[in-house]
């Protein structure tokens, strides 16, 4: 079978444009694997979220052309959760708790203490005595393990869209600065419209699926969701770490052996960096450049 056989034909530009936002975040997060050591050894964080979400994608940009808007947008709520569980999980695999800064200087920076320093830290992060509830309750979910009866209590207090915005907002300041001045709003629309097609609060939330008159509009206000679940999305993301948005340029020029642009480690996914250019706020796109904390170019001078 050949790829032109396997390869999905969107009908929305707009929401082919997603699409490959979420494609380069897939390269990316391919390219730049999370590693989690916990009880049963190693265990690796890579595309598997950008790879699940690009299928999501295409099923949407389906229901649309068909007119089945309720489940189209039951689907970018599971977009929404998704991303977010993601975000979450980065934000906790980033911080993790082996040696602290200060066991770290007791080790003379020599190269034969440099193994012996790798192997407490993994010795430690295995061990899990440091660890905070919510690391312990993210091995769990890696492991395949949340789903099984006894650890209910992990599932409820950590995983849910709501206690991942929770738990990002009240453990990292800059998150907290971009919901509080400049997301809040959104989130809190798109929240209850989604809830509310999740749930059926209302006959039309139903007919919505065979009963469409003003298809366009309907197009309009559905890709504009998706829209505003992507702004949430890269917003956060970069306040985490934002060379998930890198451009392929630099790791390009340093496989094919070619000469290195100045500079060029800096740039941004041209399809990230176009989306942000044209849709976010300036003072948003002003406050990220400033805070993004790795020299990334998201902002268009």
């Amino acid at each position: 079978m050949e790829l032109k056989d396997i390869s999905y034909n969107f009908k929305y530009i707009d929401i082919e444009n997603i699409w490959h936002i979420f494609n380069c975040l897939s390269n990316n997060t391919f390219s730049s694997i999370e590693l989690s050591y916990g009880k049963n050894g190693a265990n690796t964080i890579s595309c598997e979220t950008m790879m699940s979400v690009l299928k999501t994608i295409e099923v949407i940009d389906f229901c649309c052309d068909r007119n089945a808007y309720s489940d189209g947008y039951t689907l970018i709520r599971k977009f929404r959760d998704d991303l977010m569980q993601y975000l979450f999980i980065l934000n906790v695999i980033q911080n993790k708790h082996g040696l602290s800064d200060k066991e770290f200087q007791e080790y003379p920076l020599e190269p034969e203490f440099i193994l012996k320093v790798i192997n407490k830290n993994i010795e430690i992060l295995i061990n899990g005595e440091r660890k905070l509830k919510a690391e312990l309750a993210m091995e769990k979910w890696i492991y395949d393990e949340l789903d099984k009866l006894e650890n209910i209590k992990d599932r409820k207090k950590f995983f849910g869209t709501s206690k991942y915005k929770s738990y990002l907002i009240i453990n990292n300041k800059k998150v907290e600065h971009i919901f509080k001045y400049f997301l809040a709003d959104k989130w809190e629309v798109e929240n209850r419209k989604l809830n509310n097609y999740v749930h059926s609060n209302g006959k039309k939330y139903l007919t919505d699926n065979y009963v469409h008159p003003g298809k366009t509009e309907k197009d309009k206000e559905l890709i504009e969701t998706m829209n505003n679940i992507v702004d949430i999305f890269l917003s956060v993301l970069i306040m985490i770490d934002s060379t998930k948005c890198h451009s392929s340029d630099y790791v390009d020029a340093l496989e094919m052996g070619i000469q290195l642009v100045e500079g060029n480690q800096y740039w941004v996914c041209p399809a990230i960096f176009e989306y942000m250019n044209k849709r976010f706020d300036k003072k948003l796109l002003s406050y990220i450049q400033k805070n993004e904390g790795y020299g990334m170019q998201f902002f268009e001078a």
